[in-house]
C-alpha cells in the first residue's frame, strides 16, 4: 500500500542549481604570508607616495601663488612710480612755464613806459 502525501512534492536540487562549495584554500604557507604582507606594504607605500606627491604639489602651488602675487605687487609699484614720474615731469614743465612768464613780467616791469 502506497502512502499519499498531502502537500506538494518537494523537488530535489539539480546539479546546476546546487550552491557550489567554496574553493579549497590551501594552508597558508610562509611564502604566501610574506607575499601578502609585501603586497599590503606596497599598497601602503603607494598611498604614502600619493599623499606626499599631493602635499608637494600643494606646496609648489602655494609658492607659485606667492611669487605671482609678489610680481603683481611689484608691477603695481612700478606703475605707481611711472605715474609719479609723469606727474613730476608735468609739474616741472608747468613750473618752467611759470618761471618763464615771471621772468617776462619782471623784464616788462624794468622797462620804462611812455607814461613816465
Amino acid at each position: 500500500m502506497k502512502r499519499s502525501r498531502t502537500g506538494p512534492k518537494a523537488k530535489r536540487p539539480t546539479k546546476a542549481s546546487r550552491p557550489r562549495a567554496a574553493p579549497a584554500t590551501p594552508k597558508s604557507t610562509p611564502l604566501a604570508r610574506r607575499l601578502q604582507q609585501l603586497l599590503l606594504e606596497r599598497e601602503a607605500e603607494r598611498g604614502r607616495e600619493a599623499l606626499a606627491r599631493t602635499a608637494a604639489q600643494r606646496a609648489a602651488d602655494r609658492r607659485l601663488s606667492a611669487v605671482v602675487q609678489e610680481i603683481a605687487t611689484l608691477r603695481h609699484h612700478e606703475a605707481r612710480a611711472e605715474a609719479l614720474t609723469r606727474l613730476l615731469a608735468e609739474r616741472d614743465r608747468a613750473l618752467a612755464a611759470q618761471a618763464e612768464r615771471i621772468a617776462e613780467l619782471e623784464r616788462l616791469l624794468r622797462t620804462p613806459t611812455k607814461m613816465g
